[in-house]
């Protein structure tokens, strides 16, 4: 059999180009219920981690500052992805500021 394509896997790239790879994929959100006392003083590129917490039989995705402290819960389309990501296959994940508007931080939420 020749040319016929498709036998190369594009969509085991970490989310270049559309990619289907959804640990690959990054996201824009708003931090739900940010605490002034961990997030008063980050700044637009300020970078968070992210991470799962469990809350009873649920997970929640929080952001921390880099003392560790939690500033506040992310749910976006396809947030479960990502905790999936995270607890499944280790993925790591960064939530950098892009903008801050009257107490509002909106992130992008990246694999590292």
């Amino acid at each position: 059999m020749s040319g016929g394509g498709g036998s190369s896997r594009d969509d085991l790239s970490p989310g270049i180009g559309g990619g289907s790879d959804a640990c690959g994929q990054s996201y824009n959100a708003p931090i739900n219920s940010p605490k002034p006392s961990v997030l008063g003083t980050v700044s637009i590129g300020t970078v968070l981690t992210v991470d799962v917490v469990p809350t009873g039989t649920t997970s929640t995705l929080v952001v921390r500052d880099a003392m560790g402290r939690i500033g506040g819960s992310l749910t976006f389309l396809g947030y479960t992805q990502v905790i999936n990501c995270i607890v499944q296959r280790g993925v790591t994940y960064t939530a950098t500021v892009l903008a801050i508007a009257g107490g509002v931080y909106t992130v992008e939420v990246a694999p590292v």
